[in-house]
């Protein structure tokens, strides 16, 4: 008998370390990925949830990346960002092939935010620009207003978005897979990769277009613009009596660049879905 249940058990354990993605799922809440605001932990009024919802659909048709935002009060999971993660990728959020979209998740279980970026949202929401959106809404939850952290997530999502992509991540990319990758290195060892290359990129029809409308220019002789006053004045008949500099006024504008959002790269991991994963969190 006591055979028999060690073999069971020995079973289930083999079963648990090869299929960690059902159990994972299975701790998943299933939810209608079209609502985007999932307040289980019903931290905010049924008139804020509207409001937000408003803010996040216009997100989502400005810059072509989805926007989720979750409370809980109790977590089954590991972690705040397993939690998040896993929310994101069994309820099938994201647009596009890369599953492109960010998630914030409220734990007040961990008293935890966690952000989830997933796909090209990897690369617009860099460690640097997590952090200072963190800045921003963490101080709020400490305060218990949860509409106010809320709003700030997708202002601070928008503006950055607005901004476009961080010069930290010019060097990466998103591959076909969803995962943050270095962008290769193109290299050429004849002139036909280089005009293969071309032609791939489109630059070829291009160049012939130049060359023909520069040929054309050359050959067409018109009416060349003056470039001096000497050609409308008789010669010697203007004679400068006095000279004097007048200094009237000097005016400086200054305009204040902050360059901090586009330092560094982006930190990435994978969750049990397989799918890579960047993004941040603090306790609140």
């Amino acid at each position: 008998m006591k055979k028999i249940s060690y073999s069971i058990l020995l079973v289930l354990l083999l079963f648990v370390s090869f299929f960690p993605v059902e159990a994972s799922a299975n701790t998943t809440p299933q939810v209608d990925e079209t609502e985007k605001i999932y307040d289980f932990a019903e931290l905010l009024t049924s008139q804020e949830e509207a409001e937000l919802y408003e803010k996040i659909q216009e997100f989502i048709t400005l810059y072509q990346m989805d926007m989720v935002i979750v409370t809980i009060d109790d977590n089954p999971k590991s972690s705040a960002r397993d939690y998040a993660d896993d929310f994101y990728d069994y309820n099938d959020f994201g647009i596009g092939d890369t599953y492109d979209g960010l998630l914030m998740l409220i734990d007040m279980d961990n008293r935890e935010v966690w952000i989830s970026t997933t796909g090209n949202a990897i690369l617009m929401y860099n460690d640097t620009r997590i952090d200072r959106i963190l800045d921003y809404v963490q101080p709020n939850l400490s305060v218990e207003d949860y509409m106010e952290a809320s709003e700030d997530f997708i202002y601070y999502s928008s503006q950055y978005a607005k901004k476009g992509y961080p010069s930290g991540n010019s060097d990466y990319m998103i591959n076909e897979n969803g995962e943050y990758v270095k962008k290769p290195n193109v290299s050429f060892s004849s002139v036909s990769d280089i005009l293969g290359f071309l032609g791939k990129i489109g630059i070829i029809p291009t160049i012939l277009t130049v060359i023909i409308i520069s040929i054309g220019c050359s050959t067409h002789k018109s009416v060349r613009k003056a470039t001096s006053a000497k050609n409308y004045l008789k010669q010697d008949s203007f004679h400068l009596a006095q000279k004097q500099d007048l200094f009237l006024h000097t005016h400086t504008t200054k305009t204040y660049i902050n360059t901090s959002s586009g330092s560094g790269g982006s930190s990435t991991h994978t969750s049990s879905s397989g799918r890579s994963h960047g993004g941040g969190g603090r306790g609140f």
